[in-house]
């Protein structure tokens, strides 16, 4: 029995009768309709029309091979708005699994328009549909036109043991526009008639009931009124086992992370090939950086090495020249007589630490390397005082300024073969390239085919030149002599004991104040090497006397905090303001979503 009360015929008509009879009988409906509601309008007014679809009919015919012919039959009222056609979106694929999609072939694509209208049609595809533009852009069109749209898909029955199974969405839901009325008729492949059918109507995924009808020659017909915008037609049937012996569904894989990335020989050799090929460049470089030292361990180190100012050592260390290395300099111009560094403000009752000072230039410049020469001429372009936060604005610049001068100068001294920050930008820059392709190789791979694992040895040589960036400046022989020095020096000021700094003799470059007190001497060494705070706990609370080039502004019995203070990184003097955040306005479109659409 067929749902809604049709019997099964067994006549012999064949789909190409059935399909004939069903359009003379729609024909002659449609005159009887279109003469009825010329007469209604023409006795009567009332409110305009509303654009519509009056009756939209669709005849299916099924073959052996599970694919249908279809005409579909649309009386498309524009009412007073004047269009340039319609616009039909046929899918042509669906959703099967979670890593394909079933398709629907479409072909044999055909427009035309009983009425006149203009049928030049435009196909295209996009995301999973075919979309059927019909009508020309420079002629407008108003009132009922008709449009007959026919074409072949493939690849729609389902086959199974006990039955074989139809069922095609004759009217879609995407439909902009409410339909009075719907007509289907399908036809079995040679006139075979089903036995069940069903049909469906309204949104997506109701499942209204409508009217079906067994007819004399096997074919059923099914039928629905009063549509809105958004409602479709779905109908179904069910077939004797059999019924379409070469129908075969059609498959497509789609994107899925365990297909893209498939382990195989190939895949696995060719990542592996990629990580070597490109890694192997900056693995061997890497163990050229280290240059070979001559001797056994190096002793410990008291005192810093003579070759070097706190600055130089510091750079040569770890290869980078940064904030701390700027302010230590600041520290061993004041220790060497040439500036004069004074707390500015009162740091209260409780004898706090400073927030502020000021720079004083004391002995005329001489014997000064570039780096330092640079660094007294920007703070003292103005004059022979500065407040170090009227610096702040422009501390930055001074900064990368004075550091890109530290690596000239241990270029310049023999201890790198060249300026370590050119040889981190150029490897970061390859590291970063090689990154990106292997990337977007990888995507491409993925989203194409099955290789893409192979291209993950980009990406992981990419990451692992990117790693090995920083360690790429090359120390020459002497450069690793003697930073093998300044790393025991280093090691001593973390570890130092208070009770050998009077064993330590006398340097004749530094204010008077600070020559027999190591404290003073080596605190700029123990700002360039990273081990302030170190030095500092160690030694901090030893007695000994305030030096001349430092002017605290109250009396206090050491001046160790606000020296670590001056000379840290976040020196509140140098650190640059915080940037005020708001909470944001609201405008139209300053959010997520929205959108619109029109017609055609």
């Amino acid at each position: 029995m067929i749902a809604g009360g049709g019997r099964i015929g067994t006549g012999p008509d064949d789909a190409g009768a059935g399909m004939a009879q069903g359009a003379a009988r729609r024909w002659t409906g449609r005159l009887v309709v279109l003469g009825l509601s010329g007469l209604a309008l023409a006795g009567c007014t009332g409110e305009a029309r509303a654009e519509a679809i009056r009756s939209y009919e669709v005849d299916i015919a099924a073959d052996r091979d599970g694919g249908l012919l279809v005409e579909e039959t649309i009386d498309y009222d524009f009412a007073g708005e004047a269009r340039h056609g319609i616009v039909r979106i046929l899918p042509d694929r669906a959703p099967y699994e979670q890593t394909r999609d079933r398709r629907y072939p479409v072909s044999d694509i055909r427009v035309d328009s009983p009425t006149g209208a203009p049928d030049a049609t435009e196909v295209t595809a996009e995301s999973g549909a075919l979309t059927i533009r019909v009508g020309d852009p420079d002629e407008e069109i108003s009132g009922r036109h008709t449009y007959v749209l026919s074409y072949r898909v493939d690849a729609v029955a389902d086959t199974g043991a006990g039955t074989d199974r139809l069922a095609w969405n004759a009217v879609g839901t995407g439909w902009e526009v409410p339909i009075d009325d719907v007509e289907v008729l399908l036809s079995g492949p040679d006139g075979a008639p089903p036995v069940d059918a069903d049909c469906a109507v309204g949104g997506e995924g109701d499942a209204g009931p409508c009217r079906v009808e067994a007819l004399a020659d096997g074919s059923v017909r099914y039928g629905a009124t009063g549509l809105g915008a958004g409602e479709g037609v779905t109908v179904s049937a069910t077939f004797p086992a059999g019924t379409f012996p070469g129908a075969r569904p059609v498959y497509e894989d789609t994107f899925s992370p365990a297909r893209a990335f498939r382990a195989s020989p190939a895949t696995v050799g060719l990542a592996v090939a990629g990580l070597l090929v490109l890694a192997a460049p900056a693995v061997l470089r890497l163990r050229r950086t280290r240059a070979p030292r001559a001797g056994g361990p190096v002793p410990p180190q008291f005192t810093p090495p003579q070759a070097g100012r706190p600055a130089q050592l510091g750079t040569l260390l770890d290869g980078y020249a940064q904030r701390h290395e700027v302010t230590a300099t600041l520290l061993d111009l004041a220790v060497r007589g040439f500036l004069r560094i004074e707390e500015v403000g009162d740091p209260g009752a409780d004898g706090g630490t400073p927030t502020d000072w000021r720079l004083v230039r004391a002995a005329p410049p001489a014997g000064l390397r570039p780096y330092e020469q640079r660094l007294l001429e920007a703070f003292f372009a103005d004059g022979d005082e500065v407040v170090l936060s009227d610096v702040q604005d422009r501390f930055g610049r001074i900064e990368s300024d004075v550091c890109a001068a530290m690596y000239a100068d241990v270029v310049q001294l023999g201890w790198f073969h060249s300026d370590p920050a050119a040889i981190r930008r150029r490897w970061y820059g390859i590291g970063a390239a090689v990154l990106v392709a292997g990337i977007v190789l990888t995507v491409v791979l993925a989203l194409t085919s099955t290789w893409a694992l192979g291209a993950t040895g980009v990406v992981l040589a990419g990451l692992v030149v990117l790693g090995l960036a920083g360690r790429m400046p090359r120390r020459t022989p002497a450069g690793e002599a003697l930073r093998d020095q300044v790393a025991a020096f280093r090691e001593h000021l973390a570890a130092a004991d208070p009770r050998w700094l009077a064993e330590h003799g006398r340097v004749d470059d530094v204010a008077s104040a600070a020559r027999s007190d190591p404290r003073i001497r080596y605190l700029p060494h123990a700002v360039a090497l990273g081990v302030a705070d170190e030095w500092a706990g160690q030694v901090g609370s030893a007695a000994g006397p305030i030096p001349d080039w430092y002017v605290p502004s109250s009396r206090r019995a050491a001046v160790w905090p606000a020296l670590l203070v001056f000379s840290s990184a976040s020196n509140p003097a140098l650190a640059p303001p915080a940037s005020a955040s708001g909470s944001g306005s609201t405008y139209v479109g300053g959010g997520a979503g929205g959108g619109g659409g029109g017609s055609w």
